[in-house]
């Protein structure tokens, strides 16, 4: 063990680890021996469910779950991004964010098939991680602690020093003490982790300039832009793109956005697959209907607006309910300037009645939006979060 942690610490990278829900003797291995420093910018166990709520920006479905890995390990990478801000040399390629939640057996009586699990998540600039285990042994919790921290150890190993501690050696020890049933990885080219890296830098600093990736091919200049997170997308969102561009005669670009007001950014994994699910709508998209698909930094339309001037984005009811709530406004601003800032980049609004949301009594809609008449569209319900909700596996 005192190699491998060796190992560890002689290695470039720098780490920001969060756990919860157990393994906590990681830390204090990673420590032991000395060199600690080298290695480890910070240790945070976010124990207590506000904690958790406070590092990951929100309240999760399942506390222990590859989902909650992720996002710890998203927030735990800007906290080594603000870290490493401070230093003489910063260096955000040699960052490494993790993030871990387990469910370990519990003192006195359990819950009959309850099982015991540990989701680890590492998140860099060009690559986002994440495995899961389920602990066989029906031991004590100090037993199943000492299982979990060498778990860990081992990921952190495999993460610095890969050419020593392949991922397979790990999995080959998967026997009597735990079974692997999970195991995914994404990587992204450098401009999508620049985009991601000024992404963290702005949520830290509060100052954003927008930014947009094209991933597309096409140089066509934009002009209809579904924004939207597409996890994933649907058949509504192509329904919507194909009306949108018949009316106005050009392609419908799609939009993602890797910040969101309120929830952490977007992984690599979660960006893969939602990207690849709107390449597959694309393609029942008629000729000539689909454009490219850009990412950006900017979850406000008011800054959407800037990347995409002159453009018409096309919203349903309950994106325009919250285009024009005072909590989704930049800093300063208010309806009348949201308005003439639209005016100015010459933005316009083309708003889909959604099944579950009408439009608030309380806003006055302005010229700039359009609202598609129920002839011309009727939407039936499908929703993202409906698709994720009956596609959703044990362990995610």
């Amino acid at each position: 063990m005192e190699d491998k942690i060796l190992d560890i610490h002689r290695s470039p990278f720098r780490i920001v680890l969060a756990i919860t829900g157990g393994g906590t003797e990681a830390i204090g291995e990673l420590l032991r021996h000395g060199g600690g420093s080298d290695t480890l910018l910070e240790a945070i166990v976010p124990y207590g469910k506000e904690s958790l709520h406070d590092l990951i920006g929100k309240e999760p479905d399942k506390y222990a779950s590859a989902e909650t890995a992720k996002d710890m390990a998203m927030s735990t990478y800007r906290r080594a991004l603000l870290l490493d801000s401070k230093s003489e040399k910063p260096d955000p390629q040699s960052l490494i964010g993790i993030g871990i939640t387990c469910k370990l057996a519990k003192q006195g009586r359990e819950r009959e098939g309850r099982q015991h699990e540990l989701y680890f998540a590492s998140q860099s600039y060009y690559k986002t991680t994440v495995s899961g285990v389920n602990l066989k042994k029906k031991g004590s919790r100090e037993e199943q602690e000492s299982i979990a921290a060498d778990y860990i150890l081992d990921r952190i190993a495999s993460l610095c020093n890969p050419e020593k501690y392949a991922v397979q050696g790990i999995q080959e020890k998967d026997t009597a003490e735990r079974t692997l049933i999970l195991e995914n990885e994404a990587e992204a080219n450098n401009e999508t982790s620049e985009l991601l890296l000024k992404t963290l830098e702005s949520i830290n600093s509060g100052n954003n300039v927008p930014r947009k990736v094209n991933l597309g091919i096409s140089a066509n200049k934009p002009g209809i832009i579904l924004s939207g997170s597409f996890n994933p997308c649907h058949k509504n969102h192509i329904e919507m793109a194909m009306i949108a561009s018949e009316k106005y005669d050009m392609p419908v670009d799609f939009e993602i956005s890797l910040a969101n007001v309120d929830k952490p950014p977007i992984n690599y994994i979660s960006l893969k697959e939602r990207v690849d699910s709107v390449r597959a709508c694309m393609q029942d998209m008629r000729g000539g209907s689909a454009g490219n698909i850009y990412l950006s930094n900017s979850p406000l339309f008011a800054d959407k607006a800037i990347l995409f001037p002159d453009s018409v984005f096309l919203i349903g009811t309950d994106t325009l309910n919250r285009l024009f709530n005072v909590n989704y406004y930049r800093e300063g601003e208010d309806m009348q300037s949201l308005i003439e800032h639209f005016s100015k980049y010459n933005t316009k609004f083309l708003v889909f009645r959604r099944k579950e949301s009408q439009i608030c009594s309380e806003i006055d809609i302005p010229d700039i939006c359009e609202i598609v008449s129920y002839d011309c569209y009727t939407d039936d319900g499908t929703s993202s979060t409906k698709i994720r909700n009956e596609r959703k596996c044990s362990f995610k």
